[in-house]
């Protein structure tokens, strides 16, 4: 009897071996094809010409996703149903269709200049800056219900940005040389910086409760908190950047350069302090705006642990 219990137990310990075994080696594989998968997946869109493009996060495997487009300008994602939408230019329409390039709709027209939007995915709407009305808008993603949220007057938006947590949206105002921002209604408009000589692009980072944004004319990119306070110079001595778009996983920042000598433009990062200044793409063409789908695991340089760093991000998410 004590030698077949002995026996039982040693037969259940090699058991539970097993098993402990095959469940790690499921995950190793799950982990891995995780990390592939996701690096495949990171990508960054542009719109350039009559064409909107995509390239991996560090600037290879560039292609052409939807082309013979008219003026494409700034281009926002919805990541949480797959699709873009951009702006058609003068006369303006509001355009979308599958990150593939697939599927194009005309989703808002009728209006003469459209200069930005954002899409509030989660409450399936999309916010516009409408200068033919003088008005910011929404609609629903389909384009039905415009809603008239507040007017514009002097006011020339370059970029909208949306706080969907605390309820703001946020916009650079190009003409009046300030970012602004209000409720997603549009109440409680407040001066956030002013004095600001043009600011161009914006992108927030709401966990850290801080905004980016490009001053285009003084070649600069600065950084403040998003009650507008402690204002920072992170890069200086660009020629013209202008969108800007952040990969908060990565701690990058990318935006667009335009040299107005060359007449040619460049998509370059850095990091989230400035540092480390990087060319991604060059010699490009009339771009319009930016926007990027970091999914999953990216940016993992060739000497560091991938599998480390993989698995430290799927204990993030």
């Amino acid at each position: 009897i004590y030698y077949q219990n002995w026996y039982n137990m040693k037969k259940l310990i090699l058991t539970q071996k097993c098993v402990v075994f095959i469940f790690i080696a499921v995950l190793f594989t799950y982990v891995v094809h995780g990390m592939s998968y996701a690096q495949g997946s990171s990508k960054i869109y542009w719109t350039e010409g009559s064409k909107i493009r995509r390239a991996n996060l560090d600037g290879t495997a560039v292609e052409d996703i939807i082309t013979e487009l008219e003026q494409p300008r700034d281009i926002t994602l919805d990541l949480r149903n797959r699709k873009m939408y951009w702006i058609k230019s003068h006369p303006s329409k509001i355009r979308c269709a599958n990150l593939d390039g697939s599927n194009i709709e005309n989703i808002v027209t009728g209006f003469e200049f459209i200069s930005c939007i954002a899409v509030d995915a989660k409450r399936s709407k999309i916010y516009f800056a409408n200068r033919h009305l003088n008005q910011i808008q929404r609609a629903n993603l389909d384009g039905s219900d415009i809603e008239d949220l507040l007017p514009l007057n002097r006011i020339a938006p370059m970029n909208i940005e949306l706080d969907m947590d605390a309820g703001k949206m946020y916009w650079t105002d190009i003409w009046d040389e300030k970012i602004t921002h209000a409720n997603l209604d549009g109440s409680n408009i407040e001066d956030l910086v002013i004095d600001m000589f043009e600011p161009n692009g914006l992108a927030l980072d709401v966990h850290a409760r801080q905004m980016y944004w490009s001053n285009s004319p003084r070649g600069r990119i600065q950084r403040g908190s998003l009650d507008g306070k402690n204002v920072e110079d992170l890069i200086a001595g660009l020629s013209f950047p202008t969108d800007l778009a952040l990969n908060l996983r990565s701690r990058k920042m990318y935006w667009l350069e335009w040299n107005g000598e060359t007449q040619k433009s460049k998509i370059q990062r850095a990091n989230l302090d400035g540092t480390n200044v990087t060319d991604i793409l060059t010699e490009l063409n009339y771009i319009g705006g930016i926007a990027l789908a970091p999914d999953g695991i990216y940016d993992v340089a060739p000497n560091i642990n991938k599998l480390t760093t993989t698995w430290a991000n799927v204990k993030v998410q």
